[in-house]
């Protein structure tokens, strides 16, 4: 199979995350509406325990397959691309059983520790997405490696639409049906329906996991697994393969690493989960009638759950979109990255590294500043049979819209270190930015009047710590021009802002006379118009610099 482009690559994985992410929120969106604040407390909760155990067992799996198939490649060792798959399955597949089990067998000590038994429920619906998530991973870095782009994509669309249809009819068939679940409050403590809720519905995410994986194994059988006869005879007679053993070395090195990262990233969820709901809960006690008035209900012990999924749920939700998009130009340039650092091609290295920033950075500075200029009209658009919480977390995502310019570029930037051989650095960087994160959750959020939103300015804060030592190592290791990069960023943080700034005019001017959904999307369309016309006029969008991303 002829291997895709950077842009072409990059812009399969960017439309099967569109469509996977729209149809996401049409799950997480009905979902927060049906849950509300208090239920997604629940579901975040759970999710939380759940990342930092899959950031372990499964982050870093495609990357490392996808770097270890891509540089096989480029030397013409395709008899090993095929060992690499198999032997990556066995060994991956084994150890994603083992940690399903271990996090279902320990659901009640994670949960008593940290969000109360309520959560065990739904710890053990999604623990059996380690073990798909493992295989799964395993396949989508095999064909990324080979620079193939649509396995992944297509699994991701199937997975996507499998949660939302399985997900949203379990959760609403208990709402519906409290009753006949009863049994099942009663004895994780007479906990809230809304519990067994939310792990009806994280167990529709878990059987999507297993329809995903489905997928790739019967694609693989059926389509086969893109090598030609010609390519395996050349490889037979040229090399030999590797052992088995060589070749999980090779993997984990590149994969303990960064797991460590993500590990370290999805800690940040861990302390908003350890420390949002106990600084509230003495923020409540000391003073209960601002909370009160704030949240719409009396009772006490509910409130700083209620908020902390309202943060999690809604903010969080929209302010993890945009990455989840930008970050497909990481994985796109990944392969060809990798094969330009091992031929040591320096014209392909700087030319990769130029898409992949220029792309990122085209869609986060706009989309950043637009969430923090309009987190009102988009939180009361998306949950508007939640008032109450879409309210609360209007500041949380005004702040969190910034972060997400830092988060986007750092990510791809992070993408770009590993495919330099230098997968440490990450976790070396993040570290710096979680503890800048745990700090500022301790300081920030007990503050009365900022509560929630505390939680946002120590992850704005956090992101940044990161962005500055990534963006300057990733320079240093592909000696990319700096200057060129800095100026890139000054314009399109220029741009953005005029984008944000008409947008919020208009926005003001029409919110009085129009229907809210009507002026938000007015106002969107009005600041693209603007960004557009910006960037052009700053010579951003040029004939080269289309050539660069279509080439």
């Amino acid at each position: 199979m002829k291997k895709q482009t950077f842009i072409f690559s990059s812009a399969i994985l960017i439309l099967s995350a569109v469509v996977s992410k729209l149809i996401g929120a049409m799950f997480r969106i009905p979902l927060a509406n049906m849950l509300g604040g208090t239920g997604m407390g629940y579901f975040s909760s759970a999710y939380g325990i759940f990342m930092a155990v899959y950031a372990l067992s499964v982050t870093g799996l495609p990357t490392a397959v996808a770097k270890l198939v891509a540089e096989n490649s480029a030397l013409g060792r395709y008899s090993n691309i095929r060992k690499i798959k198999s032997s990556s399955v066995i060994f991956f597949g084994t150890m994603g059983l083992v940690f399903a089990i271990i996090l279902a067998s320990c659901a009640y000590p994670f949960c008593h520790f940290t969000s109360g038994i309520e959560t065990v429920p739904s710890v053990i619906m999604i623990a059996p997405s380690i073990f798909f998530c493992c295989i799964t991973s395993v396949y989508r870095g095999y064909y990324e490696g080979l620079r193939n782009m649509f396995p992944t994509a297509i699994s991701q669309i199937v997975e996507g639409t499998v949660k939302l249809i399985i997900g949203l009819s379990l959760c609403m068939y208990v709402i519906q049906n409290n009753e006949r679940f009863d049994e099942i409050c009663r004895f994780f403590g007479n906990c809230h329906i809304t519990a067994v809720a939310s792990a009806a519905a994280i167990l529709g995410i878990s059987l999507s996991s297993a329809a995903g994986t489905l997928f790739l194994i019967i694609r693989d059988k059926l389509s086969g697994d893109g090598l030609s006869t010609e390519q395996l005879n050349f490889s037979n007679a040229a090399t030999i393969s590797d052992s088995s053993f060589c070749i999980i070395k090779q993997l984990l090195k590149t994969a303990l690493p960064i797991a460590a990262g993500a590990l370290v990233t999805n800690l940040t969820s861990l302390i908003d989960l350890f420390t949002i709901t106990h600084s509230l809960s003495k923020s409540v006690a000391a003073n209960p009638d601002y909370f009160i008035s704030i949240s719409g209900t009396d009772n006490l012990s509910l409130i700083p759950n209620f908020l902390f999924g309202s943060f999690s749920g809604l903010a969080v939700t929209v302010f993890n979109l945009v990455p989840s998009f930008s970050n497909m130009f990481g994985k796109g340039v990944l392969p060809s990255l990798s094969e330009a650092f091992a031929a040591n091609d320096r014209k392909s290295i700087l030319e990769n590294t130029e898409k992949a920033i220029l792309s990122t950075a085209l869609i986060a500075f706009p989309a950043g500043f637009g969430i923090s200029a309009l987190s009102k009209n988009i939180l009361q658009f998306l949950f508007s049979s939640k008032p109450a919480e879409a309210e609360i977390c209007t500041s949380s995502l005004s702040v969190l819209g910034i972060a997400v310019i830092f988060l986007c570029i750092s990510s791809t930037a992070f993408s770009i270190i590993q495919a330099a051989g230098k997968p440490e650095l990450p976790v070396k960087i993040m570290i710096a930015g979680v503890a800048v994160k745990f700090i500022g959750n301790i300081i920030l959020v007990p503050i009365e009047k900022l509560n929630i939103t505390g939680a946002a300015l120590s992850t704005l804060a956090c992101y940044i710590v990161i962005f500055i030592p990534a963006t300057i190592m990733m320079i240093k290791l592909t000696k990319i021009d700096y200057k060129r990069i800095f100026i890139l960023f000054c314009k399109l943080c220029y741009s953005s802002v005029m984008c944000s700034v008409f947008a919020s005019l208009t926005e003001k001017a029409l919110s009085k006379a129009i229907d809210t959904s009507f002026v938000l999307f007015i106002s969107i369309f009005i600041g693209v118009i603007i960004y557009i016309f910006s960037t052009m006029l700053l010579g951003i969008f040029t004939k080269n610099t289309l050539k660069l991303l279509i080439s």
